[in-house]
């Protein structure tokens, strides 16, 4: 550990030395022969990561302005969009595509559980207009893991657009584009690949792309608009295959952190961010910590858990980054001050700081008078 604050949020993430010295690199250009190749390299190794075959993007922005292309590339204003939430972030999907002059039609779980294809199948029947379905694959502000899947399969069976916020999902939990019929989705790399801030990877499959050419006026602008992306792919692919500058570094980084993942296998990293979250709940529990959520519906790269009884969960969480350097987050909305979330991607994942956090967690047990308190 250094003296920068140990990422253990749901991202971004602390990232590897050799991720670090490829940021620290000399600026390279945004076009020419060495470039294209190093950028297409990463849309290809993406194809995999995202398991499909079709075309990926590397936009630069923040994932919600992945988000944000994928919902206005494909819709048209006015066109009906169905987003059920369960928490902060698919709220975000729903103000995104109110933004962009979308009729949203929404649903909302009990907290801490899990969105459901049955749910949704049910909610398409009510609502026959909607042309969409965008669902959040991995809640972050409570943890759980929605049923995209089968979601997707919904959405395709009612025949509609299935759009996938894969933010804080892909190459960490299982996630299959073309085989559950997933027709766009976002990443980026600074969650479960393991890179730095400011890469949202979009993939788009045929009915999406389809969809771009059909004739209808489309809610999106000119950046965060599939189709201005794919036309600076096939006009200036062997030179120049996006349509601004890029930011070379922060690319190069991502390839690298791509990279690593491949070499680790996608596979491989689900199961170890998996058993990364089972060594976190196992621990937490053990020091009489209730989960929000159980472990059929929890996520595992990021974990929710209550405070203990009498617990002040803000100077817990205060605590851990004065004394220890250790960073994790806090609940949001109607969570605020009653649950704290550990993220575990990227460095937060290794054994190491996972024991690291739990000792110094009972030891802030112990100093608080909190030991022995059990729900």
């Amino acid at each position: 550990m250094d003296d920068r604050e140990f990422l253990m949020i749901p991202g971004p993430v602390s990232v590897d030395e050799e991720i670090l010295e490829a940021l620290g690199r000399s600026v390279r250009a945004h076009y020419g022969d060495a470039w294209t190749q190093i950028y297409k390299h990463a849309t290809a190794s993406m194809r995999d990561v995202f398991k499909t075959a079709g075309e990926v993007h590397l936009v630069f922005g923040s994932g919600i302005a992945g988000v944000e292309m994928c919902i206005s590339s494909v819709l048209s204003p006015g066109d009906e969009v169905l987003i059920p939430s369960n928490g902060l972030f698919g709220d975000r999907m729903a103000e995104v595509a109110i933004a962009n002059r979308l009729q949203v039609h929404s649903f909302r779980p009990g907290l801490s559980e899990a969105i459901t294809a049955a749910q949704v199948r049910a909610a398409l029947a009510e609502h026959p207009g909607v042309r969409a379905v965008c669902i959040v694959h991995h809640e972050t502000s409570v943890g759980i893991l929605n049923e995209v899947e089968g979601i997707c399969r919904a959405a395709r069976d009612h025949g509609v657009l299935a759009i996938v916020d894969g933010i804080s999902s892909v190459a960490g939990v299982p996630f299959e584009m073309d085989a559950w019929g997933a027709d766009l989705c976002v990443t980026v790399a600074n969650k479960c690949i393991g890179g730095a801030i400011g890469v949202a990877p979009v993939a788009a499959g045929p009915r999406a792309l389809a969809a771009l050419d059909d004739g209808r006026p489309k809610a999106a602008g000119w950046y965060l608009n599939l189709a201005t992306w794919r036309r600076y792919t096939e006009l200036w692919g062997g030179w120049h295959p996006h349509p601004t500058t890029m930011p070379t570094n922060v690319i190069e980084a991502f390839d690298l952190a791509v990279t690593r993942l491949l070499e680790e296998g996608v596979e491989n990293r689900w199961r170890r961010l998996a058993a990364a979250r089972d060594r976190v709940r196992d621990g937490l529990e053990e020091l009489g910590f209730e989960m929000l959520s159980p472990t059929s519906v929890a996520s595992p790269v990021t974990t929710a858990s209550f405070g203990l009884p009498g617990m002040d969960v803000s100077d817990y969480i205060e605590w851990l980054l004065k004394n220890h350097r250790i960073r994790i987050g806090g609940g949001l909305g109607e969570l605020r001050g009653r649950i704290f979330r550990v993220g575990h991607m990227g460095r937060a994942a290794e054994p190491e700081a996972i024991d690291r956090y739990l000792r110094v967690t009972a030891d802030y047990i112990e100093q608080a008078g909190l030991a022995g308190v059990h729900k």
